[in-house]
């Protein structure tokens, strides 16, 4: 879930000792949503988090509730906020919704002025639990960041050990070593010893870590697979388990899928922020996929599209990106209006992202005289080839609208959605864009261009 209240969910389900599920919900709140909390005079902020379970065909609810104070250390920490909330649960198909609710804000606007409404974020979906099979019960793999002996200061304690869970399926950077925790219940209580190996794989379905153990003999088994990952480049892969005790002819297989990502963009940022550059530089199908991808599969799909865009590849520098991110703040912070939160999705800020500074402005914000909406509009019509069409605005006065004319002439460089192998022929000589203020309220429309 993006936006300004963003988070991530993830959920895994273990066998308890009474012969059912317990579900395990994991939320991670990331560093950018707790720096852009509403705070109190003391600097704390306060979050509700709620979650609502559905089990098998509606037979059951549950719903848990918790809040959270928020203090300016919090902030600092490359993992965000993780929290944990529990569920008995049953095998089959669960739907679960979470929000979550920053409880010192308040959404603005005319609809906001009666009453008073809080900024939040919600996100639902369906998942699977399983249940036993092949005489044994395996738990899912449960993705954590690291673990603490006993006796350390934890709310996240498993048996004689305290874990930190990792709703992200994130690591790399701040977290070299992949580690899912497991747990195995033989359904005959025979204790006989454990065996299980775990195996990373690839994004071409390659073995690139993996290990065989023998635990100790017992009803129960509980371990960690844990793989050194570090020489590993960021992208997608899956983590696959099996268990099986001596004498068993099939194992139990758990497989799951976690990212790799090196940047500290991929860890700190905010899904929003992402989503808005790719909503410029990639068409909606991919779009769509890219939204669906973990942060370092993302981050693997940036370095090769930007890869393919820079001009010196040789360089520590890669200009394109560089510069497309330099627009992107300018424009952010010069054509935001009373309307629109971010300038980049202003018609103005749009053009500016794709071309950068124009060559030339014809700028009248107090049209007059020869210097009109109509002389311009005339101007255009006798000069380009590219009809005109309705911009008129009928009525006395319509050529009084504060209006700009962009120029760009000479080698303009290709706009940063293009593709360079098979674009590099299409550069335009001259564009012309002409934007216009319809209600004089600052808010310029692109009402023609040459494009």
């Amino acid at each position: 879930m993006g936006g300004r209240v963003g988070f991530t969910v993830d959920a895994a389900s273990f066998p308890d000792s009474s012969g059912g599920r317990a579900l395990e919900i994991y939320v991670r709140i990331t560093p950018t949503t707790l720096g852009a909390l509403s705070r109190d005079f003391q600097g704390a902020g306060r979050l509700r988090l709620t979650a609502r379970l559905v089990q098998a065909l509606g037979a059951h609810q549950s719903t848990a509730s918790q809040e959270l104070e928020i203090v300016p250390s919090d902030t600092s920490q490359a993992l965000g906020k993780v929290v944990v909330l529990k569920f008995p649960a049953r095998p089959g198909t669960q739907r679960l919704m979470v929000r979550l609710e920053d409880l010192l804000s308040r959404k603005r606007g005319l609809i906001y002025l009666a009453r008073r409404v809080v900024e939040s974020g919600s996100v639902e979906g369906d998942f699977v639990v399983q249940g036993p099979e092949k005489g044994r019960d395996l738990s899912d793999l449960e993705f954590v960041w690291a673990e603490a002996q006993a006796g350390q200061a934890s709310s996240f304690w498993r048996a004689d050990r305290a874990v930190i869970p990792d709703p992200e399926r994130l690591y790399g950077l701040f977290a070299t070593d992949v580690r899912a925790s497991f747990v195995a219940r033989s359904l005959s209580g025979e204790a006989r010893p454990w065996h299980w190996g775990s195996r990373v794989y690839d994004s071409r379905g390659r073995v690139v870590a993996g290990r065989d153990t023998t635990g100790g003999a017992g009803e129960w088994l509980r371990a960690t697979a844990s793989h050194d990952l570090s020489g590993e480049p960021a992208g997608g892969y899956d983590l696959e388990v099996r268990v099986w005790q001596e004498g068993d002819r099939d194992s139990v297989v758990r497989r799951a899928h976690f990212s790799l990502a090196w940047q500290a963009d991929s860890w700190l940022r905010n899904p929003r922020d992402i989503q808005d550059n790719v909503h410029f530089l990639l068409q909606p199908d991919d779009e769509d996929a890219f939204a669906l991808m973990q942060p370092g599969e993302q981050e693997s799909y940036w370095e090769e599209f930007w890869r393919r865009r820079d001009p010196t590849p040789g360089t520590a520098v890669n200009e394109a990106r560089a510069t497309f991110l330099q627009r992107v703040d300018y424009a952010n912070h010069n054509y935001a209006h009373i309307s629109l939160e971010r300038g980049m999705f202003s018609d103005m800020g749009r053009v500016y992202i794709r071309y950068g500074q124009p060559s030339d402005i014809l700028r009248q914000v107090f049209p007059t005289g020869d210097n009109t909406l109509l002389q311009a509009i005339q101007e255009l019509v006798a000069t380009e080839e590219r009809p005109i069409g309705d911009v008129h605005q009928k009525g006395l006065g319509g050529d009084m609208r504060p209006f700009e004319v962009w120029i760009y002439e000479g080698d303009i460089p290709l706009p940063p959605d293009a593709d360079p192998s098979v674009s590099e022929n299409r550069r335009y000589r001259k564009l012309v864009f002409l934007f216009v203020d319809e209600q004089g309220l600052g808010d310029y429309r692109l009402r023609y261009s040459t494009e």
